[in-house]
């Protein structure tokens, strides 16, 4: 894979692997981008543009689309055996995503400017994941392939929309691009949390999977996306609860007590419940009007809760160190994200008088969650790994 730093022994270890610069900047970014939510949605901050679709924007392309390169920037080296891109052109992916991050807030005179950077580094982030997947003919993998593409795709209609070519581009590209980041880890949740459960609890334990579950839940939810972004009828809800039987029956075939001794495994089967409570609150929302975009944020919260849960397993198993043992801190920063979902979804369903009180406390312990994980893991970004290798 491309390198111009020849002397790979002086290359710098933020350098060495690509969970290293975007997992960082994940966090870093996560933060300021909460905090500069925080600061228009309480108006200390006065902009020209619309700052709702400035959030949803920024945490999906900003936000989860770093921690979802990242990540597979670094799996696909497993995947394939061979090493996908670090040095130069690693920091060139990195600076891409920061200049777009700040130049999204500077306002419609640098939109083009924004666009390119964005759009340089989902193409060029798609182009560094594709080529490994292709060379080592590892095809079973072309289902992420795609889903990247969707997201360049989405983030083109968004800008076509905010500049004013496509009425409703804004949302077209924003709510693709959300529910295919609800694909991609409802995806990954079906590889990932029964391998780590049995591997961490006990040997002995054996979960059970079922393939019409698998490719029932695929169609539901494709059929869910469409309706939900394109028409809005009866469908959604309908598509909504078979999905949620569905998810729940998986709940049950994926439960161990042992989950709750450890962090980074309850850390994903609560998020996985917080997915399918979604489905649940669109099906109840039919019959009650509930307050608004709380399925949304249901669905948003545990993509936050999923991508911190994998960032931490990721940067302690890549850098050498024993996800066995993860900081003991990190079920504090977990259960910080479970109180976000409890005052920004639960709390507004009972408490709606109360909505703006709810999204600042939720928005404060987002920061804080945040904030910690980097404080515990950025030193590990820039260390090289404790074992020695390389990456």
């Amino acid at each position: 894979m491309i390198n111009l730093i020849k002397d790979k022994s002086k290359m710098p270890a933020f350098l060495r692997s690509g969970f290293r610069v975007l997992f960082f900047a994940a966090g870093i970014g996560s933060l300021l981008l909460m905090l500069t939510w925080l600061l228009f949605f309480t108006q200390q901050i006065s902009v020209e543009f619309n700052t709702h679709y400035w959030h949803a924007h920024e945490m999906i392309f900003g936000y989860a689309m770093a921690v979802i390169v990242g990540f597979l920037l670094t799996a696909t080296q497993n995947w394939t055996k061979l090493k996908t891109t670090n040095g130069y052109p690693l920091l060139f992916l990195g600076i891409a995503w920061l200049v777009a991050r700040v130049l999204s807030v500077m306002g419609g005179d640098y939109i083009f400017y924004q666009l390119t950077a964005d759009l340089a580094f989902l193409i060029f982030s798609l182009l560094l994941i594709t080529l490994p997947i292709v060379k080592a003919k590892n095809w079973k993998n072309l289902p992420i392939i795609f889903k990247l593409l969707t997201f360049v795709i989405a983030n083109i209609l968004f800008y076509i929309g905010a500049l004013g070519y496509l009425e409703n581009g804004q949302y077209l590209g924003i709510y693709i691009a959300f529910y295919t980041v609800v694909a991609l880890i409802l995806m990954m949740i079906r590889r990932l949390i029964p391998f780590f459960i049995e591997n961490a609890v006990s040997a002995n334990i054996e979960l059970k999977n079922s393939k019409f579950l698998d490719l029932s839940s695929l169609i539901l939810f494709i059929v869910f996306v469409i309706d939900t972004v394109f028409f809005e009828t009866q469908i959604t809800q309908i598509s909504a609860l078979f999905l949620f039987v569905i998810h729940s029956i998986r709940m049950l075939y994926w439960y161990d007590n042992g989950i709750w001794r450890k962090p980074l495994l309850w850390g994903l089967y609560v998020a996985y419940g917080m997915i399918n409570f979604a489905f649940l609150l669109i099906v109840i929302d039919y019959f009650i009007a509930l307050p608004q975009n709380t399925a949304t944020h249901s669905f948003a919260i545990a993509i936050g809760l999923i991508t911190l849960s994998m960032m931490s397993r990721v940067s302690l198993g890549h850098t050498g160190r024993n996800v066995f043992s993860p900081p003991k801190s990190l079920g504090v920063i977990f259960s910080m994200l479970v109180a976000v979902f409890i005052f920004r979804v639960i709390a507004i369903l009972f408490w709606s008088e109360y909505y703006p009180q709810f999204i600042v406390i939720s928005q404060l312990l987002w920061i804080v969650a945040f904030g910690l994980f980097v404080l515990m893991y950025a030193k590990m970004f820039f260390q090289k790994r404790v074992d020695g290798s390389f990456g």
